[in-house]
């Protein structure tokens, strides 16, 4: 089973934003950094989890197992909706991912135990607003 983790940074709210996911599965580690453009960190968050499955699929991942420090997102998925109209369009791209998959779980972890996606999303983002000066 795949193990994903995910995460995204923002500079201000809304601001700037880049997410990165980790994917680890068998003996492979592939890591991907996204620009977002301008939104809000929950949005970012969101768009994160939608890059992490896109690069699954990409991977023929078939099961995964997906990590996440936004209580929100795993909330959400867990409870089968969204409570915020503004993710709704997430939410419901996600629903539709999760069907191409043969098992998919989501499980919220402390943001201490995503390091690694939080490290490559902050790099990016630092880069980017460097670029940007």
């Amino acid at each position: 089973m795949a193990k994903i983790n995910f995460d995204a940074a923002t500079k201000g709210n809304p601001g700037i934003s880049t997410c990165a996911i980790v994917i680890k599965e068998d003996e492979q580690h592939y890591t991907y950094i996204h620009e977002l453009g301008e939104m809000d960190n929950h949005t970012a968050e969101w768009a994160a989890c939608i890059y992490a499955l896109e690069h699954a699929r990409e991977l023929n991942v078939s099961n995964a197992l997906l990590y996440t420090d936004s209580k929100l997102i795993a909330d959400s998925i867990e409870a089968g909706y969204v409570k915020n109209a503004n993710f709704k369009p997430y939410f419901d791209q996600i629903e539709i991912f999760e069907k191409s998959f043969d098992l998919l779980f989501v499980k919220w972890i402390p943001r201490e135990q995503n390091k690694e996606a939080n490290q490559h999303a902050q790099q990016a983002l630092y880069k980017l607003i460097k670029k940007n000066k």
